[in-house]
């Protein structure tokens, strides 16, 4: 489980595909601990859902002008899911069920195939996720109505590459220090933005972790899921459950490396060096806090005849709680010429400073299907519709999502009574998205745009692809 873990780094904005195929607003197996805890209580025996799944993603990023051109970001990895519930037995007037769940359902990230990118401003290398580790109850009454409630740790980690455009620091920092005439003389403007001798080389979560590795920021937070299963038969029933949101903050270490203004900007280069950030390696602490969203999912499982199974479902995911990242950096060891000198250059180096996701509020829907034949084999299908939560203002390669039609398949063979593999493939088909409206604006005028929205913009045009092949093993022991 750690080991596919360790390579989990891939999906976009919200990984639905929890638990598989399996998975959803009625489910009453493994799955229920995130899709709906009420199902721990109506199921009989104990079950057990194992998924591994590798998935493979690509996203195309064509920079518009000024600074434009091509970038490819390629995303791979196996996140897994490990479900288990179990009925206590008869409590009263109706049974009690208790279980517990690893799931992740969020996963970003993703590598630039050929550095240095028209993305790199944005994002050279980045991994992100959030561990859903919990465990919960639940209580049916009568076998018609079922409630339960799952408890868990939201365990975060976080690492990025990024580059940053230092040249708007340098001049502001010239200006308020030796006045606008001094600052005008450096001859910057706004087409000399993006220089890759005016960056600074960010790296959070350490070089000797590396990205995925032992240098990751790292957060702990709680959430809860509370769901309700109405069954009146075997052959109907009604779930909707309630995930509540996360507040992360992640810390750990950040190193910086500046490059150094070029010879034939003299008093530029003359002022990084007194300041210490002159092909400089910068080490501290980092910060990167935001809100994972609350959501609620339901859906209507109804069985037309026995062999057949069907399910109509949906959630609305709360996706405007993700508004910002905010990002402190702080206790550098910043050293420059002089200790009036280092006292400016950690004011320059420590910021705090928000990174606009302005999220919105979304939707999905899903039709699934399952059919058995004899006692052996069951093939199912599933299609979804997610619709994209990030608008075109905010949308970058570090905040990428699309409309997104997935079409899934699965084939499972059951060789003894209590145990049953699966099978699946679903294809990602992505939305084309064609930015022109870009919020980002990096400006040498700091103070005309909001710090949230002085990043170098991402115009341009943005396509993708996502393929997703899951082993499911499955087991039911004692019960029915």
């Amino acid at each position: 489980m750690l080991i596919f873990l360790s390579l989990a780094s891939a999906a976009s904005l919200d990984n639905l595909e929890i638990g598989g195929p399996w998975g959803s607003p009625t489910s009453t197996d493994g799955t229920a601990g995130w899709w709906n805890p009420a199902g721990f209580a109506v199921g009989q025996g104990t079950r057990l859902d194992l998924e591994l799944a590798y998935e493979d993603a690509t996203i195309n990023f064509e920079r518009s002008d000024p600074n434009g051109g091509a970038d490819v970001y390629h995303l791979s990895g196996a996140p897994p899911f490990l479900g288990l519930a179990s009925d206590v037995g008869k409590v009263g007037p109706g049974n009690l069920g208790v279980g517990l769940v690893f799931a992740l359902p969020f996963i970003r990230g993703g590598m630039e195939t050929t550095p240095p990118g028209s993305g790199h401003y944005a994002m050279i290398d980045g991994d992100s996720k959030a561990m859903w580790i919990g465990a919960g109850v639940a209580y049916d009454v009568q076998n018609i109505v079922s409630i339960g409630v799952t408890g868990a740790v939201v365990h975060s980690t976080w690492a990025a590459e990024v580059d940053q455009d230092t040249m708007p620091d340098l001049y502001q920092a010239v200006r308020e220090n030796s006045g606008q005439a001094i600052a005008d003389s450096l001859g910057y403007t706004n087409d000399s933005l993006e220089d890759p001798a005016y960056s600074a080389h960010l790296d959070f979560g350490g070089e000797e972790g590396g990205i995925g590795g032992k240098g990751e920021l790292t957060a702990d937070a709680f959430s809860f899921a509370a769901g309700i299963l109405v069954h009146p038969s075997d052959r109907f029933a009604i779930g909707v459950t309630y995930v509540h949101s996360a507040e992360i903050e992640n810390t750990g270490e950040v190193i910086i490396d500046f490059e150094c203004p070029p010879d034939t900007d003299g008093l530029g280069r003359a002022i990084a060096s007194s300041h210490g950030v002159c092909n400089t390696r910068v080490t501290g602490e980092g910060y990167v806090g935001y809100t994972l969203p609350r959501r609620v999912h339901g859906g209507v499982m109804f069985k037309p005849v026995e062999p057949l199974r069907l399910e109509v479902m949906g959630g609305w995911v709360q996706w405007s709680q993700y508004d910002d990242f905010h990002i402190k950096i702080s206790n550098t060891d910043v050293a420059g010429a002089s200790e009036t000198a280092t006292t400016e250059a950690k004011a320059l180096v420590e910021q705090t400073r928000d990174w606009a996701r302005e999220n919105e509020d979304t939707f999905w829907v899903a039709v699934d299907g399952k059919v058995k034949v004899g006692n052996q084999w069951t093939f199912g299908g599933r299609y979804w519709f997610d619709h994209h939560a990030v608008p075109d203002v905010a949308l970058s390669t570090n905040n990428w999502d699309a409309d997104e039609h997935l079409v899934s398949g699965l084939v499972a063979f059951k060789p003894v009574k209590f145990f049953e593999v699966g099978l699946s493939f679903t294809q990602h088909f992505v939305g084309e998205r064609v930015v022109t409206d870009s919020g980002y604006s990096n400006t040498l005028d700091v103070e005309s745009v909001s710090d949230r929205w002085r990043y170098p913009h991402s115009n341009g045009t943005y396509s993708g692809t996502i393929s997703r092949v899951g082993l499911q093993l499955r087991g039911t022991f004692g019960g029915g």
